[in-house]
């Protein structure tokens, strides 16, 4: 294990001193984090999920998760959110373990023919038809109770196109799929979860699609780490509980495709146990715009050119709290197959350095191999996590991406801290929609995990952003993610409350 550890360090260091002078795109930017993406919030993704689909009959797929737009105000209207047209968004699998893409998801996105199906409404969204209400005049109906509802006025269609770059082909495994609208209200969406489940599709592979606004699952105390880790409750090293849950109250535009597990390896084949060579894959989401946009006083803007990436992600808060500002938009225009660049700030994070600084607690010195396995390489076989576990997929060199192994089973008792919590059906073996990917990562970068035993002590593995649990229950049932925030509630704009946390955590 240590010879291992010690032959990664020196690839990666390598590595890195050969591509530290690379040359910058044209055109980068990223998931909000990065200064470019803050003015693209369409394309700008938030999250990504991994994980074996855990729904009943469904134990042969995998369920892919990539969230976008983020902060989604509940009652942002009339128009409220939708997907780009304009822009690419994709899910991305590495099968082999080169950070290229093998497999890729394809989503594109198209308005209603026209625009509008009511052009002469003033409420954007939803369009009261009077002549279908009842009574025939003056009265107006609970609007859109389906899809096909004519008061739905703004749908949106989308296609999902099956990439396999090693064949060659393409496939539309899915085409004009309906998007369901946002949950502008009581009155506009009644029984808004009955809505969205008509905008779960069948695809030609088996799997299924969904497309559409979810609640922010991601659950953390923004506020608190970006004020230079100032956690509640002020005083001591911070723990599980205490804090505030900074994205509670919000909305996303998720998009979730379930794929059987087949389709993701490297063999096309379902692997035959945890350890075997095609048990892996690496996953990473992106989205893309077209390099040229010409803008016309009608509005009818005439995009064209080669699509450029503008936002990636893959495991959680990389960008965030290990990449550098001036990396930061080149990190989000990359491919995974060029991250040795970023290797230096992975086997010496600053953020050890300030949680060090802030809270007195002592954090393993650099090179910080243990971190390289958990994002840059994948953890291999060893004496820590036993003779099943693996996350490993590299070609000796370092690729971010988050990685799940396909043939490790749902777990019968899941914990919310994944493998520190014994579960190794939970990150960083993919990312369930639950895992407290915050804790698990802050407990990391400090050495609170048996792969440093000599910092597997409390404090550091007893860290925590204070928020253990999402403010909405996460569905069982695909696409997973709880029902979003109505835009018209009883108690006011629902993230002016993001200070309760409440449901049921995962143990």
């Amino acid at each position: 294990m240590r010879k291992f550890l010690t032959a990664v360090a020196l690839s990666v260091t390598v590595a890195a001193l050969l591509l530290g002078s690379m040359t910058r795109p044209s055109q980068a930017s990223s998931h909000r984090e990065a200064p470019l993406i803050t003015a693209d919030p369409l394309a700008d993704n938030t999250d990504v999920y991994a994980f074996r689909s855990t729904e009943s009959g469904r134990t042969g797929f995998v369920t892919l998760i990539a969230n976008y737009i983020p902060f989604e105000e509940p009652s942002g209207g009339p128009h409220f959110y939708k997907f780009d047209d304009n822009v690419l968004y994709e899910i991305k699998v590495d099968n082999t373990g080169d950070g290229v893409e093998d497999i890729i998801y394809q989503f594109r996105f198209t308005g209603f023919s026209g625009g509008f199906r009511n052009p002469d409404t003033i409420l954007g969204m939803a369009a009261p038809n009077q002549a279908t209400s009842n009574p025939p005049t003056g009265g107006i109906e609970p609007l859109i109770t389906s899809l096909d509802d004519p008061d739905y006025n703004e749908p949106q269609f989308y296609s999902v196109t099956r990439v396999n770059r090693a064949a060659r082909t393409q496939t539309v495994i899915g085409s004009n799929l309906p998007t369901p609208p946002n949950n502008i209200g009581e009155r506009t969406t009644p029984n808004y979860e009955t809505l969205a489940a008509m905008a779960i599709k069948p695809l030609s592979n088996g799997g299924r699609a969904f497309a559409g606004q979810r609640d922010e699952g991601f659950y953390i105390d923004v506020g608190a780490v970006f004020d230079t880790l100032n956690f509640r409750p002020k005083g001591g090293v911070p723990t599980d509980t205490g804090g505030s849950d900074t994205t509670a109250g919000f909305n996303v535009n998720t998009i979730a495709i379930e794929v059987p597990v087949q389709d993701l390896t490297r063999t096309g084949a379902v692997p035959a146990n945890s350890t075997a060579s095609d048990a892996v894959v690496g996953i990473w989401a992106t989205a893309s715009r077209r390099s040229t946009t010409v803008l016309r006083p009608n509005g009818k803007n005439v995009v064209t050119g080669p699509f450029r990436q503008v936002s990636r992600l893959g495991n959680p808060l990389v960008n965030e709290l290990v990449i550098p500002l001036k990396f930061k938009d080149f990190f989000n225009s990359s491919s995974p197959s060029g991250d040795a660049i970023a290797a230096p700030f992975v086997l010496d994070p600053q953020l050890a350095q300030l949680i060090k600084a802030v809270y007195g607690v002592n954090v393993p010195p650099p090179p910080r191999n243990d971190l390289v396995l958990i994002f840059a390489t994948g953890i291999p076989v060893n004496g820590v996590t036993g003779p099943t576990y693996t996350t490993f997929l590299s070609d000796g060199k370092p690729h971010e991406m988050m990685r799940l192994n396909v043939a490790i089973a749902p777990s019968a008792s899941p914990s919310r801290l994944g493998l520190l919590g014994g579960d190794f059906a939970g990150f960083p073996n993919g990312r369930r929609v639950f895992d407290d990917v915050v804790d698990i990562e802050l407990r990391a970068v400090v050495g609170g995990t048996p792969f440093t035993p000599d910092f597997n002590v409390a404090p550091n593995n007893k860290l925590g952003d204070g928020v253990d649990r999402n403010d909405v229950p996460y569905l069982t049932a695909f696409p997973y993610l709880g029902t979003p925030h109505s835009g018209n509630t009883s108690t006011g704009k629902p993230h002016e409350h993001h200070v309760i946390v409440t449901g049921t955590p995962i143990p």
